[in-house]
């Protein structure tokens, strides 16, 4: 990123209405976390593991209990029974749930986060909204958005009715989020979008240190 108040991204922040965050990976070192709780839940079918990761880690945005479906229907071909739906939900969260509470921030994102809060700031995740705003409590987060909306959403749709609702312009609208899903999300909703740990292009961030004042 370039250096001083003229770089393309602190331009961006400047002239931003409304400040939106995804979860996993963007504000939350928690992406192997996610990845890590399909091998758990899935630990029984050790012989399929192979086509399980390759389906579960790939679908970033496709919610969990779709994947699971997914998985048991078409890769185990076994009956998706509401007992089976539950016992993986319980699993998966088992695993990762105390594990994204401990995990650690990207680093400068609880300050940034502190540093915009006149930007209606909103966070946008495709974990299940219950699970989501139980991790925001207990890591003592939640003061920090004033929308919080988990799964299941339709993440474009989502961020076009946001802007309807604080009255932003869709470029004025900054996106932060960390996988091409977010990136085709963005631009479809004609928001900016902001990458972070991306590439080093304009608008992309190793972390939100960059970001501070």
């Amino acid at each position: 990123m370039q250096s001083g108040m003229d770089s393309p991204l602190r331009q961006a922040i400047q002239s931003a209405e409304a400040l939106v965050f995804d979860f996993d990976g963007t504000l939350v070192d928690s992406n192997d976390i996610k990845r890590r709780g399909f091998d758990y839940a899935f630990e029984d079918y050790a012989d399929r593991m192979q086509e399980i990761r390759a389906y579960c880690y790939g679908s970033n945005h496709t919610i969990r209990g779709e994947k699971f479906r997914h998985v048991v229907e078409k890769i185990l071909g076994m009956d998706f029974t509401p007992e089976l739906d539950a016992h993986l939900h319980k699993r998966y969260a088992e695993f990762t749930t105390e594990s994204v509470v401990r995990a650690s921030e990207i680093p400068g994102a609880v300050p940034f986060l502190k540093s915009i809060a006149g930007l209606h700031p909103a966070l946008l995740s495709s974990t299940p909204t219950a699970i989501l705003v139980e991790i925001l409590r207990r890591r003592r987060w939640s003061d920090y958005f004033e929308i919080v909306q988990g799964a299941p959403v339709d993440k474009t749709a989502w961020l076009k009715a946001l802007q309807a609702v604080v009255r932003c312009e869709p470029r004025k609208m900054l996106f932060f989020g960390d996988t091409d899903e977010d990136a085709k999300s963005a631009t479809v909703a004609g928001c900016t979008f902001v990458r972070v740990r991306g590439d080093g292009g304009p608008l992309s961030i190793p972390d939100f240190t960059v970001c501070l004042p």
